[in-house]
């Protein structure tokens, strides 16, 4: 079936004149691979006939489209209310828009298993595209593909380029990769942040203290919380921010541990950046009736049937839609319109990153404010505004801008 999908998109990648999106591969299925449970890793197939189109954009006369087999590959879990539930929703959609096979595996923050499982795929004729996000996922994203050139690989919320590496995104032909101007949609929470800790709000001190709790401290973090630190500086130049990592972004109890424990220090306005580990931090914030910023998702609309008081702390939050992302990237590669070998980085412009808008937000923001922030988002979206971002910096950037706010 890969070597179909390959003609396929060549076919019109040739017509349309675009530039396209192993040795030892497998020609034929794997039989006994999906005889047994893997014992390894967490497996979600929904193959289930669902609503929407059923008919494959990419080859509609060549093959059927349950033919076509996507798999994405998330390094914690499913359940975490933020980024791995939102790319699952994403090729979700895609299976009910074209009808291909979908399967999700879950790592469960185990690194051991990445090169295992992404070459137990490439070997898979089942799998013609290896969907994986974020930057845990990369490196061991990068030498699989190396190694099977045929296998068609996205990788979201991360860059194959590095320029330190001397590594450009031509280098791999067979993967598209590109990364979030989360920078930007987080420079609009840090300006939301400040306002609400010098508002003299019921909920907030005297102290102008906000904080950011981050699962880990990698590239697509430390742009969060640039963002945050210059959005937060521009409304109060003066403002403190305290900063922790979680080092897991599944350990709720100690997301939770880490807010209360700046909450004590005096942050009123906590953004938590952590995944599944973030439910902790919203859920500290809660108890310690000081607000929270979420992440990825708008998490008040998602907490609010499920945990009311979690939900009403959350003054807004910094949506990194990964849902959307996975839907276009793989869609396009249906379609044979995504050029792999290629990198691209989209922000506020494109509509993937900003902050929640929902009526939680507009309780807790004044309508001056609201505005203030509305025409940030604005300046930040043309380029009027240019936002620091840590992708392609160096540390010693970050560190500096870190040290300002202590």
């Amino acid at each position: 079936m890969k070597k179909v999908l390959a003609m396929g998109i060549a076919l019109v990648l040739v017509i349309s004149g675009l530039t396209g999106c192993a040795s030892g591969k497998k020609e034929t299925k794997n039989e006994t691979k999906n005889e047994t449970e893997n014992e390894t890793t967490n497996e979600t197939d929904d193959n289930a006939p669902v609503g929407g189109s059923t008919t494959s954009k990419i080859a509609v006369d060549q093959f059927e489209d349950d033919d076509i087999g996507v798999c994405l590959v998330i390094n914690t879990n499913l359940g975490d209310k933020s980024i791995c539930d939102l790319s699952y929703a994403g090729l979700q959609r895609v299976r009910s828009d074209y009808g291909v096979r979908i399967k999700c595996i879950e790592l469960g923050g185990d690194a051991t298993k990445q090169i295992p499982t992404f070459i137990d795929l490439a070997e898979d004729p089942e799998w013609d595209i290896i969907v994986a996000g974020t930057p845990n996922l990369r490196e061991s994203l990068m030498e699989v593909a190396a190694d099977y050139p045929e296998q068609k690989f996205i990788l979201y919320d991360a860059g194959v380029a590095n320029a330190e590496e001397g590594i450009t995104a031509e280098d791999y032909p067979n993967v598209y990769s590109m990364e979030h101007a989360q920078n930007e949609g987080s420079y609009i929470v840090g300006a939301a942040a400040a306002m609400l800790t010098t508002s003299g709000d019921e909920k907030t001190n005297d102290e102008h203290i906000i904080g950011f709790v981050g699962g880990g401290q990698n590239t697509a973090i430390e742009d969060f919380l640039v963002g945050y630190i210059e959005g937060a500086k521009a409304v109060d130049p003066e403002i403190k921010v305290l900063i922790s990592y979680i080092g897991s972004f599944s350990d709720s109890a100690k997301g939770k541990e880490l807010a209360m424990a700046q909450i004590d220090q005096g942050a009123d306005v906590v953004f938590a950046v952590a995944g599944g580990a973030g439910l902790g931090v919203l859920a500290g914030c809660a108890e310690k009736n000081v607000y929270s910023i979420g992440v990825d998702g708008d998490q008040y609309e998602i907490l609010k049937d499920i945990d009311a008081i979690t939900a009403e702390a959350i003054a807004t939050s910094m949506q990194k839609k990964c849902d959307n992302t996975v839907y276009n990237c793989v869609s396009a590669a249906l379609e044979g319109t995504l050029s792999f070998g290629s990198y691209d980085k989209l922000g506020l412009a494109s509509g993937v990153v900003g902050a929640a808008d929902n009526e939680n937000f507009r309780g807790i923001f004044t309508e001056d404010q609201i505005a203030q922030l509305k025409e940030i988002e604005a300046k930040v979206s043309s380029g009027e505004i240019s936002v620091f971002t840590a992708i392609g910096a160096d540390n010693a950037s970050i560190q500096a801008l870190k040290d300002s706010v202590q």
